[in-house]
């Protein structure tokens, strides 16, 4: 028994080993493919983060910042009916699930509701956006897409801190 038990690690270490190779390849060849994957702009874009309104205008030309600006304040006031709605199904769902008699079916049907109501919300909103955007050339239609919805840093404040900033930038040279 003791010439089997020699055998047996090293039969073990192989085994581990090629397991170890085998990984190592698969991440290297999920690397390589995910390198060569082209996406277009506009799905790179749309999947992460929230809108951002501000830097939107701000990425677009000039003389179209002002109709943008008029066009999302007018969107925005026609969904405000939407969002108190989404609002109080939100706080039925909450209250549903705090109260002394859990309901199961109640808290589902006013998640539901609140799932409903935040996609009305999100389609009224991408309908003011496909207007504003829709007879841009394709270049300036993705930079302001860009814009949009990258994450909010520095760069993604307000117009009155952009203007200070530059204000001290100016006095420094």
């Amino acid at each position: 028994m003791g010439v089997f038990a020699g055998r047996r690690v090293w039969i073990i270490l192989l085994i581990v080993s090629l397991l170890a190779n085998g990984v190592l390849a698969g991440v290297l060849i999920q690397r390589k493919v995910n390198e060569a994957r082209v996406e277009a702009p506009a799905e790179r874009v749309l999947i992460r983060g929230s809108f951002n309104p501000r830097a939107f205008i701000a990425a677009l030309p000039e003389d179209r910042q002002e109709v943008a600006r008029r066009e999302l304040r007018e969107g925005l006031r026609d969904m405000r009916p939407l969002l108190r709605q989404s609002f109080e199904a939100r706080r039925r769902a909450n209250q549903a699930m705090a109260a002394a008699e859990f309901d199961r079916d109640a808290v589902l049907a006013s998640m539901a509701e609140f799932r409903a109501l935040r996609a009305e919300i999100d389609a009224a909103g991408e309908q003011v956006i496909l207007a504003i955007v829709a007879d841009l050339d394709p270049e300036t239609r993705a930079a302001a897409l860009e814009a949009a919805y990258a994450p909010r840093g520095r760069e993604g404040r307000g117009r009155r801190e952009r203007e200070r900033r530059q204000g001290r930038d100016a006095s420094e040279e």
